[in-house]
C-alpha cells in the first residue's frame, strides 16, 4: 500500500513540475516555429481528486483484508461446531455405557460345618453316595460324616444284591447340625 501512494505522489510531483515550468526548453538552439497551432490542453487531475482515489483505492485494500480474515473465521467457526458435534456424540456414548453398568454380587457360602451320620441297621453292606462321593456302611454300622459343608447336599442309597433302595435326594444341612441316613430291612 505504501508503495502505491508513494508511486502515485511522485507521478503527481512530476506531472505537476512539468506542468508549472511548461517542461524544460533547450535554449541554445532555436529551431524553426512551426506554425501555430492550437494548443492541445492536457487535463490535469486534481490533488483532491487524486486523495479520494487513493483513499477509495486503500479503502478496496482493507475490505480485501477483512473479507480474506471473514473467511478465515468462518472456517474456524465450521471446524469448532464439528469439534463439538465429536465431543457431544463422545458424551452420549460414555453415558450409554455407564447405563448398561450391572452391579451384582454373590451369597457367601454359609460358613460352619455339620455332619452326617449313616445309620445301616440291615444285614446288607452299603454304598452311601454323598455329593458324588461314596461312603462304604458295613451291615448293622453306623458311620459318622463330619466336617461337611451347610448348605443343600445330595444323597444315594444303594444295597449290595438289591440295588438303589433310595433314589438321589436333596436335603439341607444346618451348621453345627448332625443329619442322620436310616437304612433298615425291608
Amino acid at each position: 500500500m505504501k508503495i502505491i501512494y508513494s508511486i502515485t505522489m511522485i507521478a503527481l510531483i512530476g506531472f505537476s513540475y512539468g506542468a508549472s515550468f511548461g517542461g524544460i526548453e533547450n535554449t541554445t538552439e532555436k529551431k524553426a516555429e512551426t506554425p501555430a497551432t492550437p494548443e492541445k490542453k492536457i487535463e490535469v487531475p486534481n490533488f483532491d481528486s487524486i486523495q479520494t482515489q487513493l483513499k477509495e483505492i486503500q479503502l478496496s485494500i482493507q475490505s480485501i483484508k477483512s473479507a480474506d480474515h471473514e473467511t478465515k473465521l468462518k472456517k474456524i467457526e465450521a471446524e469448532i461446531s464439528i469439534l463439538k458435534d465429536q465431543v457431544s456424540r463422545m458424551e452420549q456414548a460414555i453415558s450409554k455405557l455407564a447405563a448398561t453398568r450391572v452391579a451384582a454380587s454373590f451369597t457367601p457360602a454359609i460358613t460352619g460345618n455339620g455332619t452326617i451320620k449313616i445309620a445301616n441297621t440291615s444285614a446288607s453292606n452299603t454304598s452311601v453316595i454323598i455329593n458324588g462321593k461314596v461312603y462304604k456302611a458295613q451291615a448293622n454300622q453306623t458311620l459318622s460324616v463330619p466336617n461337611q459343608n451347610v448348605g443343600d447336599f445330595t444323597y444315594e442309597v444303594l444295597a449290595d444284591g438289591f440295588g438303589i433302595i433310595q433314589k438321589q435326594t436333596t436335603r439341607t444341612l444346618a451348621a453345627n447340625e448332625t443329619f442322620t441316613i436310616n437304612i433298615y430291612p425291608r
